[in-house]
Parts: C-alpha cells; structure tokens; sequence
C-alpha cells in the first residue's frame, strides 16, 4: 500500500513543483511594443504554464495550456486573457485557444519563415477554432 501511495503522489508532487513558464510569442509584425505587452499579459495569468502567440498583420493568434489542477477553469482564463488582449488592442483581431491541437499548431508555426503561409495558416486556424463541432 506504501508503494502505491509513492507511485501516485510522487508524479504529482513533480509535476506541482514545476512552475516555469514558457511564452513565445512570434510572429510577421514589427511591433516590438505589442509583442512584450501580449508577452506580459501572457505571463501575468499565473494559470497558464505555457502559451505561443502567432501576430500576422492584424491577426493573433494565442494558444494556451493552464496548469493540470485547474484544468477544469480553464475556458475561464481562455475568455479573461482575451478580453484583456481586446481591451488592450481594439484594432486587432484576438482569439485565444486553450485546446492542444491549437497549440501544437502554432508551434509548427514558429519555425516557419514564409511570411504568406504564416499568415494564411492563422486565418485558417481561426477560422476552425469558431466552427462548433
């Protein structure tokens, strides 16, 4: 029964004490001043332990993952962090993803240099996070 215990809470308390947060966030503008400040709301939301952001023209991109124990909010951080984006920068058109697929995606996206397919891929990308499946 001791062993069984160990096996179970071992992984999880690994898993609670990493707390690194890793954000990238790239992408076709030459806003330096937008890219820190999504950086920064990015980091500020203590829920997320990592997120990429893709910026094409007036599009972004933001694909999240929230911490396992909270997983169950996390449609809720999904939906602050993008009215905070939206309040922040009206002029641009924000959506903010928490499902994986989407984040693998936009990791894909990162290493892409065709500036043409990148923004394409993010119009293509949002526009099948809004259909409803």
């Amino acid at each position: 029964m001791k062993k069984l215990a160990a096996i179970v809470l071992i992984p999880l308390f690994l898993i609670g004490c990493s707390s690194e947060q890793t954000i990238q966030v790239a992408g076709i503008t030459t806003d330096e001043e937008k890219r820190a400040e999504i950086e920064s709301l990015i980091r500020d939301k203590k829920d997320v332990y990592t997120g990429t952001a893709i910026m094409a023209e007036d599009e972004v991109l933001i694909a999240i993952q929230v911490n396992p124990w909270v997983g169950f909010k996390e449609q809720k951080v999904e939906k602050e962090l993008q009215k905070e984006i939206e309040e922040k920068y009206p002029e641009l058109n924000v959506l903010v993803s928490s499902d994986f697929k989407m984040h693998w995606e936009t990791q894909k996206l990162l290493e892409e240099e065709d500036e043409k397919k990148v923004t394409d891929e993010v119009k293509k990308l949002k526009d099948l996070a809004k259909e409803e499946t």
